[in-house]
């Protein structure tokens, strides 16, 4: 893969030389490759079109097979007792066989610590005089963020803030 890239980026060089100039207007590159998203084979592919095909495709996007669901973690990863990145990736690997699902969120692997970090950076740059109302929790997951950052906000900011809260 480096030298893929290192060859790509010496023809890149090459081609564009040393001190040239180019006005973006007047310009017709002679290798559309470097200027493009995606080629396939002439026609330059836009990059949500190339995303919508790799992802919902019925022949070869992501999601052309009716996968299992968003994971949920029955308890948090214990990041203390992994040696290091190998043993992590290798229980991320048994978690992933042992479910039938189609990923974990990182609110979901990292918890509870992804959602106090966001819990924390919201009580730190709001102003606290005026009621925090509601916590919604979107996207694919189970409800963990919110969940998260509800228990942190209870632990940690005055008692008024969280009286006044509710999970949407």
């Amino acid at each position: 893969m480096a030298s893929r890239t290192l060859t790509s980026s010496r023809m890149f060089s090459q081609y564009l030389g040393k001190h040239r100039v180019f006005s973006c207007e007047s310009f017709t590159p002679a290798i559309p490759a470097f200027f493009s998203t995606h080629i396939v084979g002439n026609t330059p592919v836009l990059v949500r079109d190339f995303i919508w095909s790799a992802l919902y495709d019925p022949n070869h996007g992501y999601f052309s097979q009716r996968s299992g669901s968003v994971g949920m973690l029955e308890e948090n990863i214990k990041f203390n007792q992994l040696q290091g990145r190998k043993a992590y990736l290798q229980y991320l690997e048994s978690i992933y066989n042992q479910n039938d699902i189609a990923w974990f969120t990182p609110v979901e692997l990292f918890k509870p610590w992804y959602a106090y970090g966001i819990a924390e950076a919201m009580l730190r740059t709001t102003d606290l005089s005026v009621p925090l109302k509601w916590i919604y929790e979107i996207g694919g997951g189970s409800g963990t963020c919110a969940k998260g950052i509800m228990d942190y906000i209870m632990l940690n900011a005055p008692t008024r803030v969280y009286n006044s809260m509710t999970y949407v």
